[in-house]
């Protein structure tokens, strides 16, 4: 693993992700129902302006580079696609202390650019294998890797990210919408990368507890929450299956768990169409 970002900068507004809130029996507890949803996406695509030591104008006049102009939707990733620039080249440059927030008009030094690019619009198609999302029992997903849900999928699936008893699936409930899966496993359970990136953000978070956001190819992020401790920081990259957090129960949850999403661009999808 790279070292790289060492800030773990507050996320401030953003609110819980939904859980499930059937209680302690089934290890998990709902995270709160109005608003979750919209707070959670605002950290994951522009909606606060980032803090900076130098101004991304007086870099372009010491070094080699050009200023971007955050536009609505567009994403860190993105706009780091965009130039072909690392990810973690433009997360040091600008000293982003939460690179999931960034305001339409904020400004970005991009090294080594000649001059702004237009960032096109998020992809269509995921990086990843996926198949129709479908209900499953508990009984059905019980443990983690064996072979691919949908034998037919093209491509690369997400890995597990930790060995645990599926106990709350992903959509529509009574009065919420849960955007993710939980995982019942015990205490200190390893959690892993479902595929390489790098860590958009390691830290606590309301509600989430100790919250780990992993971006990877074509936008797409994964959220790990309610960890007992975070191995990884901001900025670092990591490997698909490398450790990243231990299991626990922090933030709003009744029992150890690990709350997993997927989201393409800002978009919660159903885990279970990427996983094998």
């Amino acid at each position: 693993m790279q070292r790289g970002v060492r800030s773990a900068a507050d996320l401030g507004d953003a609110a819980a992700p939904r859980s499930d809130p059937a209680g302690a029996r089934r290890g998990a507890e709902g995270l709160g129902a109005a608003g979750a949803c919209a707070r959670l996406t605002l950290i994951l695509c522009v909606c606060a302006c980032a803090h900076k030591t130098v101004r991304p104008e007086d870099k372009a006049l010491q070094q080699p580079g050009a200023v971007h102009h955050v536009r609505a939707g567009e994403t860190l990733w993105r706009i780091a696609k965009t130039y072909g620039v690392p990810l973690e080249v433009v997360l040091r440059e600008n000293a982003l202390e939460n690179p999931a927030q960034l305001a339409a008009g904020t400004s970005l030094f991009i090294p080594g650019a000649e001059h702004e690019l237009t960032v096109p619009p998020a992809a269509v198609q995921p990086a990843f294998a996926t198949r129709r999302a479908r209900r499953h029992s508990p009984s059905s997903i019980a443990r983690a890797g064996g072979r691919p849900l949908d034998p037919a999928a093209h491509g690369e699936p997400l890995a597990w990210p930790a060995p645990g008893v599926l106990i709350s699936s992903f959509g529509e409930r009574e009065r919420d919408r849960h955007d993710g899966i939980d995982l019942a496993c015990p205490e200190g359970t390893p959690i892993r990368a479902a595929e390489g990136g790098i860590v958009l953000f390691s830290g606590e978070q309301r509600g989430y507890g100790n919250l780990v956001l992993i971006a990877h190819d074509r936008d797409v992020v994964t959220v790990y929450a309610h960890n007992e401790r975070n191995l990884v920081s901001q900025g670092d990259r990591v490997s698909k299956g490398e450790q990243i957090a231990r299991v626990g129960h922090t933030g709003n949850a009744t029992g150890p768990h690990l709350h997993f999403e997927v989201r393409v661009g800002t978009q919660a999808r159903d885990p279970l169409g990427f996983l094998r």
